[in-house]
Formats: C-alpha cells, sequence, structure tokens
C-alpha cells in the first residue's frame, strides 16, 4: 500500500520564503531609491510644518496685490535665461522685489541650482544651466516688501507643458 505524502508543509515553506524574498526586494528597491527631501518652500519641512499658516495667508494678502508669471513656456538644456514677470494689480512692473529661484529636477536634488533673479526691464532674469534634458521644476519665492509667495512650475526642454492655473 503506498501512503500519500502530506504538501501542507511544502506549501507553507514556499509561502514563508516568497515573502523573505519579497521583503528583500523591497529593501533594495528602497536602498536604490533614497527619499529626496522636499525643497519647495526653500525651508526644511519641519519649519515649513510650523510656519504653514502664516506662509498661507501672507500668500493670500500677496495675491489680492501682485501678479506673477514665468515667460518661459519651454527650456533648452544648457545655457537658459529664466524670465519672470511681477506686476501689481494694475499691471505696472514691480522693480523693488527679491526673486529667488531653485530649479529642480522631479525626482531627484542632484541638479539643483539656486539663483536670485537681477530686474532688468521690467522683469527679472536669472540665467540658469540646463545639464539634461527633459522635465524641470522651477520653484520661485517672490518678496515685496513684508509679503512673499511660492510659486512653482513645471517646464521641459522637449515639449510645451501649460500651467494648471486659474488666471486671475
Amino acid at each position: 500500500m503506498k501512503r500519500e505524502r502530506n504538501m501542507w508543509p511544502l506549501f507553507i515553506l514556499g509561502l514563508v520564503l516568497f515573502a523573505v524574498a519579497l521583503g528583500v526586494w523591497t529593501i533594495k528597491v528602497a536602498i536604490d531609491n533614497p527619499v529626496e527631501l522636499d525643497n519647495s518652500f526653500f525651508m526644511d519641512y519641519q519649519k515649513v510644518d510650523e510656519e504653514y499658516y502664516k506662509i498661507e495667508q501672507i500668500a493670500k494678502e500677496f495675491e489680492k496685490k501682485y501678479r506673477v508669471e514665468l515667460v518661459n513656456k519651454k527650456l533648452k538644456s544648457g545655457e537658459e535665461t529664466l524670465i519672470i514677470v511681477v506686476e501689481d494689480r494694475e499691471g505696472n512692473p514691480v522693480p523693488n522685489g527679491k526673486v529667488e529661484i531653485l530649479v529642480t529636477r522631479p525626482n531627484t536634488s542632484q541638479y539643483d541650482q539656486k539663483v536670485e533673479a537681477v530686474y532688468r526691464d521690467g522683469w527679472y532674469e536669472a540665467r540658469v544651466t540646463l545639464p539634461l534634458e527633459g522635465r524641470w521644476d522651477i520653484i520661485a519665492k517672490v518678496t515685496v516688501g513684508d509679503l512673499y509667495h511660492y510659486y512653482k512650475w513645471k517646464r521641459s526642454t522637449r515639449r510645451i507643458i501649460e500651467d494648471n492655473l486659474k488666471k486671475s
């Protein structure tokens, strides 16, 4: 008489080995793709968390008085001049502002460039170098007097990306 083998222990062992393999794979992916710190507000996230309500209130006041636009719809790799227009609500240029710009890739901070724009001929200009083709995030802190606002635009060297923001 032939005795039947119980296959459940092998099945359970297979499930355990599969779970261990998934854990090892997850750790490898996490090490290969580290978390990048978000620098959208030019400060670490703890300070943003503490002051977020204040940042939002000041931004609302800024929006009531000023309008900001990035003129560049498409970027070119290599040397590039970013042009940002800052106007009051009547359409007059604002020469006494300060525009700080961070140019970064969406998936890494390896190519970050922080520059300050210079006022010239009714707008603010900043020269940057884009070493790679593809998508770039342009983050600006525009300050006029005691008011400031943070802006983030997505641009590419390959195609035009439209801003999905309401026109004010």
